[in-house]
């Protein structure tokens, strides 16, 4: 493979001295070498691409995306930008020319802060099957003619997170209903319109200067195969670290997986407990205008004892959802004794979301190897936040900089499509959530409610780089870029180092390249 020379660029290396360079050489997907041009032009005879004074940095790592979720959420109906209940009806029925009607991003305010059932549902579309996800993703309704679809009656479902009433099933279901009613719809719909929406979803990811992606619960083997199938057609170039859910059936087969060339093996995915805008997180006060109410616990204590026994013995990689500081509270306390049996400083285990926290449990992170995975964007969702944990508990939340201040690796993501952060740009269209520029933003201006949290801009960029990489057991093949990793990296328009805080979200990305090739120009 031919030589490619960037040149003519601020290259910010992100490596151990904070090196920057003006020029690169690359080959077969990998970096030669970097330094100034009239160095590395001696003897060239490849192709030199003039970067214009651009900047260069390593390829984002969106290191928690629910990847066919997000890449149904680009072509699917998309309702978080919806404000009324008549905007609602009116896009529902536009779309009810489909076989299946399938949207995500709604918010219980338009229905008056009640949550639909199916009888809401069907007054606007009775004669095809729909299913809308809450924009948290922990709650979805379906209308009386996707229940008949799926085959759920009443008498079949016992759950407590199917909700009923003296008619049966309403339609609402709640935290593991929805992963499965939605593998559900998605094996009636085939996977042609998968492979689809995944391709246009990685047009947006590399727009976005992402080169590798965390799919954080990847349903094995369907939708394993179905991105190894695209990789090896040429159709998917995006790296994918692939994540599994703890409980299915197919665990212990998917460990044993061997990697691929631009596929590997991710955590094993495990939920504490459920979301703010539920209501549902594991809060130690209870929420603010339901103190009563505690959240959720969706693992008994027997569980994570067993899930963290199986990590530290066998080295087997967790990702464990955790957003209240009840939750954080007990995982840690049942971690703590496990770790003190089997003390294991190898496996890289990760903590998801840890929305509010209690000071006396962050050390904990550091002295037990724990990943702090957290999601800036949610710094946007200032209301709900409120709403939830009140005044009195901001100080104990997104606590990004004191993590990173007590030497804890912080990786940074976006939960993408979950979540109710909504951003507008300068020409009047909305950010995608898993921009890592926005959520660089979101981390270090002074748009959030806990100020004294802001990081820096190199703390940030980091934490989309250089310790995903870690987190990923990648380290020294990738994050950073020096001589031998890989050649994935972002071309920006601006200077990151350079701008305002509050213009970083603004900057445009002008190249994508991954393996040395470039994907995206804009």
């Amino acid at each position: 493979m031919k030589q490619l020379l960037f040149t003519n660029a601020s290259i910010y290396t992100m490596d151990e001295n904070d090196s920057v360079f003006d020029s690169m050489l690359v080959q077969n997907g990998k970096i030669l070498k970097l330094g100034k041009y009239k160095d590395l032009k001696e003897n060239f005879k490849g192709e030199i691409f003039d970067l214009e004074g651009k900047t260069v940095l390593p390829g984002f790592i969106e290191s928690h995306i629910h990847l066919i979720e997000a890449a149904r959420s680009v072509v699917d109906l998309n309702l978080k930008n919806v404000k009324t209940k008549e905007e609602f009806e009116i896009l529902l029925k536009k779309y009810s020319k489909n076989a299946w009607v399938i949207g995500s991003g709604w918010n219980e305010e338009i229905f008056g802060g009640k949550m639909p059932n199916r009888f809401d549902i069907d007054k606007i579309v009775q004669d095809k099957p729909v299913c809308l996800v809450r924009q948290d993703g922990h709650s979805l309704v379906l209308n009386t003619a996707a229940l008949k679809e799926l085959n759920l009656h009443s008498k079949a479902v016992t759950s407590q997170n199917a909700i009923k009433d003296e008619k049966g099933l309403t339609g609402l279901f709640y935290e593991e209903w929805v992963f499965d009613i939605l593998g559900l719809i998605m094996d009636k719909v085939g996977d042609e319109y998968l492979e689809m929406a995944l391709i246009c979803l990685e047009n947006e990811l590399f727009k976005s200067g992402i080169t590798m992606v965390n799919d954080i619960m990847t349903q094995y083997p369907r939708y394993f195969n179905l991105y190894k199938k695209l990789q090896n057609e040429g159709n998917l170039k995006i790296r994918i670290v692939a994540g599994a859910l703890g409980k299915s059936r197919e665990l212990d087969e998917f460990i044993n997986l061997e990697d691929g060339e631009r596929i590997k093996k991710g955590p094993c995915k495990y939920f504490m407990d459920g979301s703010f805008g539920s209501k549902t997180a594991m809060l130690i006060d209870g929420y603010e205008d339901e103190p009563e109410n505690k959240g959720i616990q969706t693992l008994k204590d027997e569980e994570i004892y067993s899930i963290v026994e199986n990590s530290l013995k066998n080295n087997v990689p967790l990702a464990v959802h955790a957003i209240g500081d009840l939750a954080l509270k007990k995982f840690l306390d049942i971690y703590e004794k496990v770790y003190s049996l089997y003390p294991n400083d190898k496996v890289r285990n990760r903590v998801e979301h840890i929305q509010i926290i209690r000071e006396e449990d962050i050390d904990r992170f550091k002295k037990l190897n724990l990943i702090a995975s957290f999601q800036p964007i949610f710094n946007l969702e200032k209301d709900l936040t409120l709403s939830r944990v009140g005044l009195r508990r901001i100080k104990d939340t997104y606590r990004f900089k004191t993590f990173i201040e007590k030497g804890i690796k912080v990786i940074f993501n976006s939960d993408t499509p979950f979540g109710a952060a909504v951003m507008t740009k300068k020409d009047g269209t909305y950010f995608r959530g898993f921009e890592p520029l926005l959520g660089i933003y979101c981390a270090v201006d002074d748009i959030n409610l806990n100020k004294e949290e802001n990081v820096t801009i190199k703390q940030a960029i980091e934490c989309y780089t250089k310790n995903p990489s870690y987190a990923n057991y990648m380290e020294n093949i990738y994050g950073s870029l020096e001589k031998g990793k890989y050649a994935d990296f972002v071309v920006l328009e601006e200077n990151i180092f350079k701008v305002k805080p509050s213009d970083i979200k603004d900057i445009e990305v002008f190249m994508t390249v991954v393996n040395g090739e470039v994907v995206y120009k804009r």
